[in-house]
């Protein structure tokens, strides 16, 4: 790291001696490139704001295609009870039907 040399001569007009001056320069700078280290840039924020963006983005996903396995569990149970119902239906059909004829055949065949 350089030293500013601004910084250095208002130290030295503060009648700081000069190698005062340069340590307490020396001192700052190391302070803060240490905290550099420690501090996010506007860089880092907008990095995280889009991994954000783009988590937020799959969270929704997640949420809509919960929406559309509940929606298709419904539709299904719809369809399956409208099956099942037409088939019970038609079972019952058929059993009029088979005792109407054996009906027809014993009273006929008497």
């Amino acid at each position: 790291m350089s030293m500013q040399a601004e910084s250095l001569e208002v130290l030295e007009r503060a009648h700081a001696s000069p190698e005062l001056a340069r340590a307490i320069v020396r001192a700052i700078e190391i302070e803060t490139a240490a905290g550099k280290h420690g501090l996010a840039t506007k860089h880092d924020v907008l990095l995280l704001g889009t991994e954000l963006r783009g988590e937020m983005r799959a969270l929704a996903n997640k949420t809509e295609l919960a929406d559309l396995r509940g929606d298709l569990k419904a539709e299904i149970h719809q369809a399956v009870s409208g099956s099942t119902r037409q088939m019970y239906l038609a079972v019952l059909g058929q059993t009029a039907v088979m005792l109407g004829f054996t009906y027809f055949l014993v009273t006929q065949l008497r």
